[in-house]
């Protein structure tokens, strides 16, 4: 059985975090509380557009691949590139062996980003899932989008290694592909009972890209967005409906009540993007999962912040100086 999901929000959300802190953010966190050890690091390429980690629970032998969602700062190329990944239009790309099942062309950027990763010493993402004790169970997670690309990567890895338990349990995830797609991780298949997608409810983001237009009346009483947001909305699903996409979102749905704030901005439009934001958070999905906050927070939901503390003061690992403040 796969961690409690509070745990692996926890796990998704250190992937946000500067790569030379993680070893020390499984340490230290007050959830995971020093039982997770780090098994294989990617060495994001520079803009690092893409990033993995996988761990190892010291006790039961649990491992987790957790996938780092859209980079927190819109001052890298990295940012705008997975932003470019997040986007549902463009052709869709064949699934090998399922030639009806097709993912997003952003979705299937990602994915070979991710297959591309190594650590230092050269080793795969592929390597080291291999590597991994053969009884062990993987849970593969992430959050927006890695939240998206998690379902991609299991299914690549369940067909290198069928004979591995591994289970999916994303957060705040898009819908990667058509539904054909989605159907092999339905009834019949290695994924059937294994695939959980946990969404905070009034995350305009976990409707990407099947429910788009359900998000038009959120936010009751205040903020609205008023009609520049709900023309946007319109045109979208309208696109999506012309284009024959397809989407459908894969695995359990596990919805999480969300909880609107109360406006703390006069003009409504912004108050409305801020609330967005807030509600896309991985800080917001940990405190309705009853979890405490990460190490670290994404301040303005963009840019990776230390808490404080004495970890607040440490150098940044010296391969990525300028891409985390604090």
């Amino acid at each position: 059985m796969p961690p409690s999901t509070a745990e692996l929000m926890t796990l998704a959300g250190i992937a946000y975090g500067d790569p030379g802190r993680i070893t020390g953010y499984l340490a230290t966190d007050s959830l995971t509380g020093g039982d997770w050890s780090l098994v294989w690091l990617a060495a994001p390429p520079d803009p690092p557009v893409n990033f993995a980690y996988l761990a190892r629970h010291r006790v039961t032998g649990e491992c987790v691949l957790a996938i780092r969602g859209t980079y927190p700062n819109p001052f890298s190329p990295a940012y705008w590139a997975d932003g470019d990944e997040d986007s549902p239009f463009g052709d869709m790309v064949p699934w090998p062996g399922s030639p009806e099942a097709r993912i997003s062309a952003g979705t299937a950027t990602g994915f070979d980003n991710l297959r591309a990763l190594t650590d230092d010493a050269g080793v795969t993402l592929a390597g080291a899932v291999a590597g991994l004790p053969p009884e062990r169970s993987l849970t593969v997670t992430g959050h927006s989008l890695g939240g998206t690309l998690a379902p991609v990567v299991a299914l690549w890895l369940a067909g290198q290694a069928p004979a591995s338990a591994i289970h999916i349990v994303t957060f705040a995830g898009m819908t990667p592909g058509n539904a054909a797609f989605a159907a092999l991780f339905g009834p019949g298949t290695a994924f059937a009972g294994r695939a959980i997608r946990c969404f905070n409810t009034l995350d305009t983001v976990a409707y990407g890209w099947d429910r788009v237009f359900e998000t038009h009346d959120f936010y009751e009483p205040a903020p609205k967005g008023g009609m520049v947001v709900a023309a946007l909305l319109l045109a979208t699903t309208a696109r999506l409906a012309l284009g024959g996409y397809g989407y459908t979102a894969i695995g359990e749905p596990v919805p999480l009540p969300g909880t609107v704030r109360t406006p703390s901005i006069g003009c409504e439009l912004i108050a409305y993007v801020f609330e967005n934001l807030h509600q896309h958070l991985p800080d917001t999905y940990l405190a309705l999962l009853g979890a405490p906050p990460l190490p670290f927070t994404l301040g303005l939901g963009s840019v990776v912040v230390p808490r404080g503390g004495a970890g607040a003061a440490a150098p940044l690992h010296p391969r990525w100086p300028t891409y985390y403040l604090g």
